[in-house]
C-alpha cells in the first residue's frame, strides 16, 4: 500500500517541477496569411505569454530569417500571467507564385524553449498588371513645384503640379521631403535654376530645374500635360529660355510622367494625401480622365490609391480599358505606404 502511494505522489511531484518557472506560451505559433499579391508587406501579430511561475525574461530581441523584419518587443521581461504582442513584417517582393515559410525567432529563459521558432506562412500570387507596391510608388515618386505667381499658374499648368511661389520657397523647406526628387519650374527657367540650387544646397540632393521653365517645356513637348484655364489661351510664356545648371531636359520628364488620383473622402483626403493628387470618387474618374491633357509623345502613368486599394484598382481597370494602359492601384491602400514609410510625403489640408 505505500508503494502504491509512492508512485502518485512522484509523478505528481515531478508533474510540478515540470511546470515551475518561466513558460513561454505564444498564440498563434503559425500566422497563416492566405493568399496575397506580391509587393504587399504582411503584419503578423502573436502573443506572448507567460504561463509560468517566474519571470520570463528575454535576454536579447527577436530574429528573423530572410525576408521578414520584427518589430523590438515592447519589454524584455514578463511576470506570471503577463502578456505582450510581437509585430513581425514579412514583404512578399520578388516571392510572387511562391508558398512561402518565414521565421521568427524568440529568446528566452524558458529551459523548455530558450528559442521559440515561430512561423509566418501563405502564398504569394503574381501581381496584376494594374497592382503596383508601395515601394514601386515610393521609388518612382517625385514632387513637382511650380515657382510662378498664382495667377500665372492659373491661366496654365502641368499636370499634377503644386504651386509654391518663388518668392515663398524658402518657408516651405522644413516640409518639402528630401527622399524624393523635385522637379522645379517657373516660365523660362531662371527661378528654376536658382531654386534647385538652393534646395541642392540644404540636402536636397535630387532637386532639379526643368529647362528653359514652362516655355522650354513647350519648344521641346508642345501642350503635353499642359492643363489650361478656362478660356485661357494655349499659348508659351514670353521670353526666352534659361537653359543652365541643376536641370532635367522636360523630355526626360515627359517620358515618366505621373499623377496620382485619391479616392477617399474629401474629408480623409484632407488628413493626408500626396501632394499634387487629385480628389475624385470613382464616379467621377471617367469624366476626369476625358478632361485630360494631351501626351503627345510622353507617358503618362496614373497611380490611384484609397484606403483599401478596392475602389482604386476598380479605377485602374477602367483607366486601362479605356486608354491608359499605365494606370495602377496601390495594392492594399494608404495602409501599405504608412506601414512601410510612415506619413512621408503625406500632407494634411
Amino acid at each position: 500500500m505505500i508503494k502504491w502511494l509512492a508512485c502518485p505522489l512522484a509523478v505528481v511531484f515531478l508533474f510540478g517541477v515540470g511546470w515551475a518557472g518561466p513558460r513561454l506560451v505564444v498564440d498563434p505559433e503559425t500566422y497563416d496569411f492566405g493568399t496575397v499579391a506580391e509587393g504587399l508587406l504582411v503584419e503578423a501579430t502573436f502573443t506572448l505569454t507567460n504561463a509560468g511561475d517566474a519571470p520570463l525574461i528575454f535576454d536579447r530581441q527577436p530574429s528573423t530569417s530572410c525576408g521578414c523584419t520584427s518589430a523590438p518587443l515592447p519589454k524584455m521581461e514578463l511576470a506570471p500571467g503577463e502578456s505582450m504582442e510581437l509585430v513581425a513584417l514579412f514583404d512578399s517582393t520578388g516571392y510572387g507564385g511562391r508558398q512561402v515559410h518565414k521565421y521568427v525567432y524568440v529568446y528566452s529563459n524558458d529551459p523548455r524553449a530558450e528559442r521559440k521558432t515561430l512561423t509566418i506562412t501563405g502564398t504569394v500570387r503574381d501581381a496584376a498588371p494594374y497592382e503596383g507596391s508601395a515601394s514601386t510608388l515610393y521609388y518612382g515618386f517625385y514632387l513637382l513645384i511650380d515657382l510662378r505667381p498664382p495667377e500665372e499658374y492659373a491661366r496654365g499648368h502641368l499636370l499634377g503640379a503644386i504651386n509654391i511661389p518663388f518668392s515663398e520657397l524658402e518657408g516651405w523647406l522644413v516640409r518639402l521631403p528630401r527622399e524624393f526628387t523635385i522637379y522645379l519650374y517657373d516660365a523660362t527657367g531662371g527661378q528654376a535654376a536658382q531654386a534647385a540650387k538652393l534646395l541642392q544646397e540644404r540636402g536636397f540632393v535630387a532637386a532639379r530645374a526643368i529647362s528653359g521653365g514652362l516655355l522650354g517645356w513647350w519648344n521641346a513637348v508642345g501642350d503635353a500635360f499642359i492643363v489650361w484655364g478656362e478660356g485661357v489661351e494655349h499659348a508659351p510664356p514670353q521670353g526666352q529660355p534659361y537653359y543652365g545648371g541643376y536641370a532635367v531636359q522636360p523630355q526626360f520628364l515627359a517620358r515618366s510622367y505621373q499623377v496620382i488620383v485619391d479616392l477617399r473622402a474629401p474629408e480623409e483626403f484632407s488628413s493626408g494625401h500626396f501632394p499634387g493628387a487629385v480628389n475624385l470618387s470613382l464616379q467621377e474618374v471617367p469624366g476626369w480622365a476625358q478632361g485630360l491633357p494631351p501626351v503627345g509623345e510622353g507617358k503618362l502613368q496614373i497611380w490611384c490609391v484609397d484606403d483599401a486599394g478596392t475602389f482604386a484598382c476598380q479605377a485602374a481597370l477602367w483607366l486601362r480599358g479605356n486608354g491608359f494602359p499605365d494606370a495602377r492601384c496601390l495594392i492594399g491602400g494608404l495602409p501599405q505606404w504608412r506601414a512601410r514609410y510612415g506619413d512621408l510625403a503625406l500632407w494634411e489640408g
